[in-house]
């Protein structure tokens, strides 16, 4: 576990608490003590994930996983620690949720484990182990029990759970996900294809519906705006795209024959995860139906990329964007 994936390791967590540090400095009003707590137990598992996003780097990295017979208590014990440090530094340690979080992790890396053997195809553990990780998450279930850090708590877990999935899926699974960073001139095509597609059919019925309005603001805040989109990848569209196509479609891929079937499944479900971002049942219909065909957009964008997450993810990432930028909900 040396060489390219240390070094990048390394250069990822240095630019993530820097990076950390800036938002949470100019967005909350934190203590310096919880200020530092938050960048030193989000920095290491920003360096992970981004690491593990280079081919060669997760290859050595997989390959210290096989080898160690520790290996999974290494990495349980250690985002254990991560989770708890905040609240040793803040003096706000609660070691009930300490062992619960633990105990997930821990039930996460096993379950995947144990099915290292067999091929990627989803069954029942991967359904539960989906289920206890995304669906919490998504429920905002877990962002109570994590102190210190209620300025970020979004930002920790979406990248927390992220990191937990793709060591689970990615390394101890074995699965072929698709969890590649490192982008190649076919995925920009595909990006932007998708990407006009996608607005195409989202944005005349959002706007006839009522659901959408254009909103173009008089001037921009370019660095701002740039902060933003490196937001949107890393905490909302990465998570989202590793869940319901990395993981979900392209497991539900190896049980269907029909290719549509996952395709449309995968986009309903993930449509149906924004019911409960509005209010009303006619908004809420016209949401999931719009983040639907966006899924549609997604998965398609995904399989052309030849199971390639990286594509998927920056096309969701500029939708996302620009949905932001000109228009409002």
């Amino acid at each position: 576990m040396k060489n390219i994936f240390f070094i990048l390791f390394v250069v990822w967590t240095l630019l993530g608490a820097a990076l950390i540090y800036g938002v949470s400095v100019s967005e909350s009003n934190d203590s310096i003590l919880s200020l530092a707590a938050n960048v030193i137990s989000i920095s290491p598992l920003f360096g992970l994930m981004l690491a593990l996003g280079s081919l060669k780097a997760s290859n050595q990295f997989n390959n210290w996983l096989n080898e160690d017979k520790n290996s999974l208590y290494y990495l349980a014990g250690g985002i254990t620690f991560l989770f708890a440090l905040p609240g040793l530094i803040t003096g706000t340690f609660n070691p009930y949720y300490t062992v619960i979080f633990s105990l997930i992790v821990f039930m996460v890396f096993g379950v995947l484990k144990q099915a290292k053997d067999e091929s990627f195809r989803l069954n029942w553990s991967d359904i539960a182990v989906w289920i206890v990780l995304w669906i919490l998450f998504d429920l905002r279930w877990y962002m109570e029990i994590l102190p210190a850090v209620d300025s970020i708590s979004y930002t920790w877990w979406s990248i927390a759970v992220s990191v937990i999935a793709i060591i689970g899926w990615y390394g101890f699974r074995g699965a072929d996900i698709g969890f590649n960073l490192v982008p190649k001139i076919k995925d920009l095509y595909i990006t932007l294809i998708a990407l006009i597609v996608i607005m195409a059919l989202v944005i005349p019925p959002g706007l006839a519906t009522g659901f959408l309005t254009f909103s173009i603001p008089e001037s921009y805040d370019i660095p701002k705006l740039a902060i933003h989109f490196i937001g949107l990848f890393l905490t909302v569209a990465l998570p989202e795209e590793l869940f319901f196509r990395g993981i979900l479609l392209r497991g539900l891929d190896k049980v269907f024959a029909k290719r549509w079937i996952p395709l449309v499944v995968s986009s309903l479900a993930f449509g149906l995860m924004h019911w409960n971002n509005v209010g009303e049942l006619s908004t809420q219909i016209i949401y999931v139906s719009l983040a639907s065909v966006a899924g549609l957009g997604y998965g398609w964008a995904y399989r052309k990329s030849g199971n390639n997450l990286l594509a998927a993810i920056l096309v969701h990432t500029l939708v996302d964007w620009i949905w932001r930028l000109f228009l409002t909900s």
